[in-house]
């Protein structure tokens, strides 16, 4: 478990699987917060599917958006909060999702991001998330559900600590 007062106590948080049961090894790293556990032989690359900005079958997609996160699309889109999102009651440091049309994030216009270079940190993650652990400070997890999963390269520990490096600088923000 991170330490309280850690820039990382409050993670990033999405409906994920453990590296323990991804049916792969795991391997772990030190990071300011302590020791991070992540897949280490998960492939993936990003298949553009649009598949996590959408309802699908059985599976409800909640945008969660933390306070940096809404400065960053209000900023970026000249929107109100309240135009592209609502109050949710979700853990800290989230506070709002992102509106849907249709079952679908409205900034999703055909299969592209309108605001990709502003998007949501739960989004910049996906399909991955980091989350406290009993055994190890944090753990990085994965959505299987993921279309990319078993394509592309193997993302190994430079990856991984680059996302808990963005998770850290975003929750820093706040």
């Amino acid at each position: 478990m991170p330490v309280e007062g850690s820039s990382l106590d409050h993670p990033i948080r999405s409906n994920i699987r453990s590296p323990r049961s991804l049916q792969q090894s795991s391997a772990n790293f030190n990071s300011k917060e302590g020791m991070v556990r992540y897949p280490r032989r998960v492939r993936w690359v990003c298949v553009r599917c649009t598949d996590s900005c959408s309802d699908l079958p059985g599976r409800t997609r909640n945008v969660l958006l933390a306070p940096f996160d809404v400065k960053r699309i209000t900023d970026a889109t000249k929107l109100t909060a309240k135009e592209f999102s609502v109050l949710t009651r979700a853990p800290a440091p989230y506070t709002r999702k992102i509106r849907k049309r249709e079952g679908r994030c409205i900034f999703l216009r055909d299969s592209t991001c309108s605001i990709y270079r502003a998007r949501p940190l739960i989004c910049r993650f996906y399909p991955f998330c980091i989350r406290p652990s009993g055994t190890a400070s944090l753990e990085i997890g994965v959505d299987l559900n993921c279309s990319g999963i078993g394509t592309g390269p193997k993302r190994g520990e430079k990856f991984f600590r680059h996302l808990v490096e963005l998770a850290r600088t975003e929750l820093r923000v706040q």
